[in-house]
């Protein structure tokens, strides 16, 4: 009466959902195994010190970058100026340290904010190497012509010049900031 037909796959495509299972199966787990936390104490010791906890300060503040950057020269200025800011706030540099650094680049009124931020991207690596305390701190781009830092209008200017809004990070008593400017 009615014949079966066998059905016959001539690609892969029945086997490449299973194959996609596995590996989130496997990555999965992975995953899961790799979230295992463990604590030891240490032997003998009657007191230990807890690690720094820092928190982010809304307080930004602008640094323009010197012309003159480069891996070896400028960093200095830069420094001084996040130096400067510290005292200021009457916190000591160990217990404040650059957190988060937006850089914005200048472009010239033929081009869009595009063309800055692509300037602010290709400027991170030498920031990194002019200025040792932004090795290990979060940098984001943007283009820009002026922004507003903590409340102020601050000019970045036109094409080839940068303008860095840097946030601390600070370990002491709770922050008590205004943060909705």
């Amino acid at each position: 009466m009615f014949r079966r037909r066998r059905r016959q796959s001539s690609s892969g495509e029945d086997g490449a959902g299973w194959i996609y299972a596995d590996l989130f199966l496997a990555l999965m787990i992975v995953g899961l195994g790799s979230a295992v936390i463990t604590s030891s104490s240490p032997s003998g010791a009657a007191s230990t010190t807890a690690p720094a906890t820092f928190q982010l300060s809304c307080a930004e503040f602008p640094v323009r970058v010197p012309n003159n950057l480069s891996r070896t020269n400028g960093g200095a200025q830069i420094e001084a100026a996040i130096t400067s800011e510290i005292s200021k706030r009457g916190w000591s540099g160990e217990s404040a340290k650059p957190g988060l650094v937006i850089v914005f680049g200048g472009f010239s009124g033929s081009e869009t904010a595009g063309a800055g931020d692509r300037r602010a991207q290709n400027l991170r690596a030498t920031l990194r190497a002019a200025v040792p305390p932004f090795q290990q701190v979060e940098m984001r781009t943007g283009g820009a012509q002026n922004v507003t830092v903590n409340g102020t209008s601050s000019d970045v200017g036109g094409a080839g010049s940068f303008l860095l809004v840097v946030y601390l990070l600070f370990n002491g008593p709770d922050l008590t900031e205004d943060c909705t400017r």
